[in-house]
């Protein structure tokens, strides 16, 4: 008897799928092939930070640091800015509030102008007492012994040396005043660039500062209010700038050096004998006028900006600096010169509907504190520790201020106009003026971290 085998229903099946399967490409084969149209990706760099910004020192740039490429003849940019800091000692807070513009010309150079509508100045660390601002009137005893006092004759830093206040009307701001700051005009021109094939892209630049404020000096509350303390001479000065890309982002370093005006009014000195009354023997010679003499700066500023991600039509860039001072030449000495260096970081995106329009926000941090903590001792002291007389009219004295200027102008003596106003002298016969402390008191250095903004507008060009 014979049997019948049988297959089982489940090997059916899987020999029917693996025909279909088989058949399938060969079928894909034959049908004609479709095209397929990818949108090209955008261009990020079209709103590289680096060479997008109209940046507040005056040219295309970061936010300080300057890019050495420049815009195409016939573009501009214009742009606005909030930028803060600190110095120190005596934690001076700056506020500076800009508009700015660049415009490409021919033979790759690039014309830029910044203007300052308001310069605000705060601090409430000052100490006007021991350390008078200028101008300042030093009236030099020579009896019974000569009064010699080896001290500075401005205690601030020299972006603004006659800051003033009156200590009865800080607030909780501290002691501010605002001005017009300067106006910045300048140039740029392009000399290496990597998008024609150098290994490096190489710029300079030249600018000049033209004050628009007119000094004031130790005008009472709230005069003060309406003067920053600047010097309102004319400063001038040059940067070299490199640039070099990696990959998406873009290094950008330079070294500059301006050169500072001198202001005009500074130590103004008379040598007296406290020991006669007669005018003509009491003053010893005509007053002798010093002048204040500023620090030239040498500057170094290095940045660097790399896309993040992209978002709606929108590119957001990280950016971040790196900005040194240093104060250099032959200069008036103050009180404690601080050379400040401070990074940043931030973040900058274009407007996603409007590409020639960018706005960004930097966090900025002092890295030096100028001495926080430290002792330090006014010059105006005998050399047995008494204080001298501080009798300008901002020590809020009406009593004292008249009784040292009655006693000097009986002798012959003469001020001059708004100045601080000092009487160093050993006699003990002055005992009961003396109101400069002696006693070392603590520098104070507060806040040092700072928010900056700004926006771009493009005009002309592809963004």
């Amino acid at each position: 008897m014979s049997r019948r085998s049988k297959i089982p229903s489940g090997v059916w099946w899987t020999l029917l799928a693996v025909f279909v399967l088989n058949r399938m490409p060969l079928a894909a084969q034959d049908l004609p092939a479709k095209s397929v149209h990818k949108r090209p990706p955008e261009d990020s760099t079209l709103n590289r930070p680096t060479r997008f910004n109209a940046t507040p020192n005056g040219g295309t740039g970061l936010v300080e640091a300057i890019s050495p490429y420049t815009l195409r003849a016939g573009e501009g940019a214009v742009g606005a800015s909030v930028l803060n800091f600190d110095r120190d000692p005596g934690d001076i807070d700056f506020f500076q509030y800009g508009m700015q513009g660049s415009v490409g010309l021919p033979k790759r150079m690039e014309f830029f102008v910044r203007v300052m509508p308001w310069f605000r100045v705060n601090s409430a660390n000052l100490d006007p007492l021991r350390f008078p601002v200028p101008p300042l009137d030093l009236f030099v005893d020579i009896y019974p012994t000569p009064a010699q006092r080896s001290g500075p004759k401005f205690l601030f830093t020299p972006t603004v040396p006659y800051k003033t206040y009156n200590p009865v009307n800080l607030t909780e701001t501290g002691a501010f005043s605002s001005g017009s700051g300067d106006s910045v005009f300048g140039a740029k021109v392009n000399l290496r660039s990597e998008d024609r094939g150098d290994a490096f892209g190489l710029g300079v630049r030249g600018f000049i500062e033209v004050p628009t404020e007119t000094p004031l000096y130790n005008v009472p509350y709230p005069g003060f209010r309406n003067v920053a303390g600047v010097s309102g001479k004319v400063n001038y000065g040059g940067d070299l700038l490199f640039a070099r890309t990696w990959r998406t982002g873009e290094f950008v370093a330079n070294l500059g050096y301006k050169q500072t005006g001198n202001p005009d009014r500074g130590l103004r000195i008379q040598i007296v004998d406290s020991s006669q009354t007669d005018p003509g023997k009491f003053l010893i010679g005509d007053p002798v006028s010093l002048p204040l003499v500023l620090s030239n700066e040498v500057r170094f500023s290095a940045g660097y900006s790399v896309p993040i991600f992209h978002w709606y039509k929108s590119y957001w860039w990280l950016i971040t600096e790196f900005n040194h001072t240093h104060f250099v030449g032959s200069h008036t000495p103050t009180e404690r010169l601080v050379h400040p260096s401070e990074v940043s970081v931030g973040i900058q995106s274009n407007f996603p509907w409007y590409r020639n329009v960018s706005v960004g926000g930097m966090w900025q941090l002092l890295l030096n504190d100028g001495g926080k903590g430290q002792l330090r001792s006014t010059a105006f002291q005998t050399s047995d520790g008494r204080g001298d007389i501080n009798f300008g009219e901002l020590m809020n004295d009406p009593q004292l201020t008249a009784d040292v200027e009655s006693f000097l102008q009986s002798r012959g003596a003469s001020f001059s106009e708004a100045s601080s106003k000092v009487f160093a002298t050993n006699n003990p016969a002055f005992d009961a003026w003396r109101n400069i402390t002696v006693a070392p008191g603590k520098i104070q250095s507060q806040g040092h971290t700072n928010a900056l903004a700004f926006v771009t507008w493009r005009i002309g060009g592809k963004h």
